[in-house]
C-alpha cells in the first residue's frame, strides 16, 4: 500500500503564464520531496493551461485540473482540495514563490508535534510597474507551540494583529479536519481566506507558529484586488472584526488585551474607509460621508472594541479622539488628508524596507 503523501499543495492558476514556471520551480527546488502539487487551471485564456500540462508531464507529483468556466480562486481551491490526498494541505498562488527549505521546516514541525495546523510568516515583495522589486516587508511571530485549545485560541488574535491569520498560503492544515467538517471556501470579493481560516480554527486543538518568512507574496502594481476600489470594503472589514469579536466572546476569552488589538484593527479599517470615501468611484455626497461617520461611532462594534482601546499609532489615536468626541467634520477632513497623501506621496507612511 502506498504511503500517504505528507503535503498537498493546491495552486489556482488563472492567466499566470508570466509567473507560473518560476512559482512551480520554487516548489521543485524544495529540500523536502514528499509533496504533491495540484494545479487548477481556472479556464485561463492564455497559455497557462498548456503550461500546467507540460509541468505535469515532467513530474508525477504534479496533477492538473482544467475547469471549463472561470469562477475565481476560491472555487478553484475547493476543486483542488477535493483531489488532495496529503496528511497536510496548504495553498500557493501562481505568481508567488517560496524559499527552498520551507516544506522541510513544515515537515519537521509535523513530525515533532503533529499539530492540527502550522502557520508561518511572509515576505511581502513589492514590484513597480516595470516589474522591478522595490520594497520588502517581512512579517512573522516568534515560534509558538500551542498544545491545547486554549493556547491555540489565545494566539489567533496575535496572528490577526500581524495580518498573518487572513491568508491561506501561510497555513498547513490537517486535511482530515477540513474533510470531516465539510469546510469549503465561500466566494467573496475580499477576505475569503480569512473566513475559511475562521471556520477551520473552530475545530483545531493544537497549532504551531513558525518564525519564518519563507513565503514570498508578490504584490504587483495594479494587479491585486486589494489595489482596486471595492464598494463593499468597509462592510467586509466590519464583518471581519465582528466575527473575531464574536468568537472571543463565545470562547469566554474577550480580555482587555484582545479588545486593544481588535480596536486598533477596527480603527485602521475605519481610517482606510474614511480615505476610500473620497475616491471618485465611491460617488458619495458630503451628507452621505457625514452619515457614514455618525453610523460608525454609533455602532455597537465600535463601542465594544475601538472606543476605549489603548492606541499606540498617532494617526489612529487622533481618529479615536475625533470619533469619541463626535467631531464629524474633522473626521472627514482627516479622511481627505490621508487620501491626498496616499495618492500624492504613497511612501509617506511606509515602514517597508526599500530594495536598492
Amino acid at each position: 500500500m502506498k504511503k500517504q503523501t505528507f503535503l498537498s499543495v493546491v495552486m489556482p492558476v488563472y492567466n499566470a503564464e508570466t509567473y507560473l514556471a518560476e512559482s512551480v520551480r520554487s516548489i521543485w527546488e524544495q529540500t523536502f520531496s514528499d509533496w504533491e502539487l495540484i494545479l487548477v487551471n481556472d479556464a485561463s485564456s492564455d497559455r497557462s493551461g498548456d503550461m500546467c500540462d507540460t509541468l505535469a508531464s515532467q513530474d508525477e507529483r504534479i496533477h492538473v485540473i482544467h475547469l471549463e468556466e472561470n469562477r475565481g480562486a476560491g472555487h478553484a481551491r475547493n476543486c483542488g482540495m477535493e483531489l488532495a490526498s496529503g496528511e497536510y494541505l496548504t495553498f500557493m498562488d501562481a505568481d508567488d514563490t517560496i524559499e527552498d527549505a520551507l516544506y522541510e521546516k513544515i515537515y519537521a514541525c509535523g513530525e515533532k508535534n503533529r499539530p492540527d495546523e502550522i502557520v508561518w510568516g511572509v515576505t511581502e515583495d513589492y514590484y513597480d510597474a516595470d516589474n522591478q522589486l522595490v520594497m520588502q516587508n517581512k512579517i512573522s511571530l516568534q515560534e509558538i507551540s500551542c498544545d491545547t485549545v486554549s493556547k491555540t485560541r489565545k494566539n489567533i488574535i496575535k496572528l490577526e494583529e500581524k495580518t498573518l491569520f487572513g491568508y491561506q498560503w501561510n497555513h498547513a492544515y490537517k486535511l482530515e479536519i477540513i474533510r470531516d467538517n465539510h469546510i469549503v471556501i465561500n466566494d467573496m470579493i475580499l477576505y475569503e481566506d480569512y473566513f475559511f481560516n475562521l471556520a477551520v480554527i473552530q475545530h483545531v486543538a493544537t497549532m504551531t507558529v513558525l518564525h519564518d518568512t519563507a513565503y514570498h507574496y508578490k504584490k504587483r502594481m495594479n494587479e491585486s484586488i486589494t489595489g482596486r476600489f471595492v464598494p463593499e470594503y468597509f462592510e467586509l472589514c466590519t464583518k471581519r472584526v465582528g466575527s473575531l469579536y464574536e468568537c472571543y466572546q463565545k470562547w469566554g476569552m474577550y480580555s482587555p488585551a484582545v479588545r486593544d488589538i481588535l480596536g486598533n484593527i477596527y480603527l485602521r479599517y475605519s481610517l482606510s474607509g474614511l480615505m476610500r470615501n473620497n475616491d471618485p468611484q465611491a460617488d458619495m455626497s458630503r451628507k452621505e460621508k457625514k452619515q457614514w461617520v455618525k453610523d460608525l461611532f454609533a455602532s455597537q462594534l465600535y463601542q465594544k472594541t475601538a472606543m476605549n482601546c489603548n492606541v499606540k499609532s498617532m494617526p489612529l489615536k487622533v481618529l479615536q479622539g475625533l470619533l469619541n468626541k463626535r467631531c464629524v467634520c474633522l473626521c472627514l477632513l482627516m479622511g481627505q488628508f490621508v487620501y491626498f497623501i496616499k495618492n500624492k506621496r504613497p511612501m509617506t507612511f511606509s515602514k517597508k524596507k526599500i530594495v536598492k
